[in-house]
């Protein structure tokens, strides 16, 4: 016996305590060649890739619609093993980053974050101190 089809449930419709219902959206496949990505995507993705040639798997796209009005979406530059660095985008402005963090998603433990959204760097790619850092936190990460 055929099921009923559902009808599908559009993004206006829900709200923070709808969403709880839903599952966890699975990642999309990871796109391997960072030519198509947004700028700030594009250029931690260049660092990354030539920093971890052997770890290097792609990158996660986040795309819209999301689970609820409010939620960011993101790009995940994916090292494997659940280590890589994720790019929250404002949905109103999906070229503007919000908050770019490093860690590994799998295995939890403390993130590096840097806040993009403060006025004063509201935007704004890594500098060269920061991304620095970014690099010298995943080399540690990595070596676990």
């Amino acid at each position: 016996m055929a099921k009923k089809p559902v009808p599908p449930i559009e993004p206006d419709d829900w709200d923070d305590d709808g969403a709880g219902f839903l599952q966890p959206l699975k990642p999309p496949p990871p796109v391997r060649d960072p030519a198509d990505l947004r700028l700030h995507t594009r250029q931690l993705a260049d660092f990354l890739r030539a920093r971890f040639p052997d770890r290097w798997v792609g990158v996660e796209i986040g795309t819209l619609p999301l689970r609820c009005e409010d939620d960011l979406f993101s790009d995940f530059i994916d090292l494997g093993d659940g280590l890589g660095v994720r790019l929250d985008y404002d949905p109103e402005e999906p070229e503007r980053v919000l908050w770019i963090s490093a860690g590994n998603r799998d295995l939890g433990g403390e993130p590096l974050d840097f806040p993009r959204d403060s006025e004063d760097c509201r935007g704004r790619m890594l500098s060269t101190a920061e991304i620095a850092e970014l690099l010298d936190f995943l080399d540690r990460e990595a070596a676990y």
